[in-house]
């Protein structure tokens, strides 16, 4: 599991939990901390930070992949590469991974399975299709999700793990994963809410109630 957000305070109350695998951002994750992006991430204490690399073409995209390598991350911190994956985003990742074999990619801005796959196929580990966007625009999520997992299976791929992201609610999660999504990306408010339930919340109360009411 992985936490979306920028926010440091978040970042250090999510990673007091240990399956805590990393932390994702992009630039308008970013902006709500309105600081210069490489000075943030380095103050980020997370064992993998995820930066999207920005641009409209394959070269403007590949200048910000070397820009965001140059960032020195905080001690025991891995720098990963988050990369669109529509045709110039595509040709970056084919080339990181030729240039640089061991960085992670992190293919993002995923709405199909085709689009998965053929991230897959040009070197990136990890694939990001955006849950709740692909529902509000009327495309059955958990149907991409469990078809490009099935597809990646199949064609020798499986070491490629899905990160579900672009969540609304927690039933969303838990509906990506049993999709067969690897992993999920989610906003610490999300996080709180898969564990903070009104119902469960209610019996711990009266639970202690009860404690409080036994006989010393």
């Amino acid at each position: 599991m992985f936490l979306d957000t920028g926010n440091l305070e978040e970042i250090k109350k999510a990673l007091q939990f240990p399956f805590f695998e990393g932390v994702t951002t992009n630039p308008t994750i970013l902006l709500k901390e309105n600081k210069p992006r490489n000075t943030h991430i380095a103050n980020i204490p997370a064992k993998v930070v995820f930066v999207q690399a920005a641009g409209l073409t394959e070269e403007e995209i590949w200048e910000d992949v070397l820009r965001i390598q140059a960032i020195e991350p905080a001690e025991g911190t891995v720098i990963g590469l988050k990369i669109p994956a529509h045709e110039a985003g595509i040709k970056v990742i084919a080339k990181v991974r030729a240039n640089f074999p061991n960085e992670i990619i992190l293919a993002t801005a995923i709405f199909s399975s085709e689009q998965g796959y053929i991230a897959a196929l040009s070197g990136a580990d990890y694939l990001a299709p955006y849950y709740n966007r692909m529902e509000v625009s009327g495309l059955d999520a958990a149907k991409t999700i469990e078809e490009l997992r099935y597809v990646l299976d199949l064609q020798g791929l499986e070491d490629v793990k899905i990160m579900g992201a672009s969540f609304k609610n927690s039933r969303q999660i838990m509906q990506a994963l049993a999709s067969g999504a690897d992993t999920v990306t989610i906003s610490y408010d999300l996080f709180l809410q898969m564990m903070n339930k009104p119902l469960a919340l209610e019996s711990i109360e009266k639970f202690n109630e009860h404690q409080a009411a036994l006989p010393k």
